[in-house]
């Protein structure tokens, strides 16, 4: 195979790629300007599948790897990028990023340009990184992939309580009009082990676990995460008061514990948590239900993702 021309993204003469794509977020502008730039780069014409609320678990496994491509390209929201990510965990097709949600974590987490133009310089492009991805399973069915945070508590409020129309309006504010919400809740008693060590009982308010750390709006809610580490990172809130409140919410802000903040941060490779009662759990800014169990263990370099050179 001759090698790919870095700045163009030149590759060998007829290359294929499909784009998974969010008909709400994803124009026919964005469309056309992605089929130029496969003709431009010497790709052929993308074959498009379309994701849709009828149908959450299009397109599958199967139907990205009997299309045969060179690359698949996910255009759309965090919603759209996981499901991408878990379709081709292990498969050994690459996956590039064209982001235009409000969130946009995982690109934001690798350096991807948010404007569309340089973003398609990248998706086309032949510089890779390998991440790990995160496989979480609920009350014992069937597990899937995450790329970016998956949580309980009012991590999952924040993102069940978030009116979309209100996220077109103000962007990334809508979650902090939601967390205001979602405050008022009270804690969930849990109990989270990491790897084989003794369990940790908590009457929580958030539990997340990350493969990255940053979250909407520049925040960093895990410092130590890094998308290649073979880790994942848990963190745990149990604020009980205004005071322990502020501590949390100063510790995101500056990015250092503020003495007693009843926060515990965990690193390993699988956690499990069992709460006292069901609560919404969501991955990567989607909440999929309800859960009294979670467990989730790291699949490291599951995903090869196109990123800037």
């Amino acid at each position: 195979m001759e090698p790919e021309d870095a700045a163009t993204g030149n590759g060998r003469p007829g290359q294929s790629c499909a784009v998974v794509y969010n008909p709400i977020k994803v124009s026919d502008e964005l469309r056309d300007a992605i089929s130029r730039q496969a003709a431009t780069t010497g790709w052929t014409e993308p074959i498009w599948l379309e994701t849709s609320a009828d149908e959450p678990h299009r397109p599958t496994t199967d139907d990205l790897v009997s299309a045969h491509v060179d690359r698949v390209i996910a255009a759309g929201g965090d919603g759209t990028i996981r499901l991408v990510a878990d379709r081709l965990a292990g498969s050994g097709i690459p996956m590039a990023i064209v982001p235009v949600g409000t969130g946009n974590l995982l690109a934001r987490n690798l350096d991807i340009p948010l404007s569309e133009e340089e973003s398609l310089k990248v998706a086309f492009g032949d510089q890779t990184r390998d991440i790990d991805l995160i496989k979480v399973a609920v009350d014992g069915a069937p597990g899937e992939h995450f790329a970016v945070i998956g949580g309980l508590g009012v991590d999952a409020m924040i993102m069940e309580e978030t009116d979309p129309q209100l996220k077109d309006v103000i962007g990334v504010g809508a979650y902090f009009v939601a967390a205001a919400k979602a405050l008022g809740r009270t804690p969930i008693e849990m109990r989270i082990a990491v790897d084989d060590h003794r369990s940790h009982r908590r009457r929580a308010m958030i539990c997340a676990i990350g493969n990255v750390g940053t979250l909407a709006g520049n925040l960093t809610l895990l410092p130590d995460a890094r998308p290649d580490d073979g880790r994942l990172d848990v963190y745990v809130a149990s604020p009980h008061r205004l005071t322990h409140w502020i501590r949390v919410f100063l510790r995101l802000i500056t990015r250092r514990p503020r003495g007693v903040d009843h926060v515990d941060v965990w690193q390993g490779r699988r956690v499990e948590v069992r709460l006292k009662r069901s609560d919404p759990y969501q991955l990567d800014g989607d909440v999929l239900g309800e859960c009294r169990s979670l467990s989730a263990e790291v699949h490291p370099g599951a995903l090869t993702v196109h990123v800037p050179g």
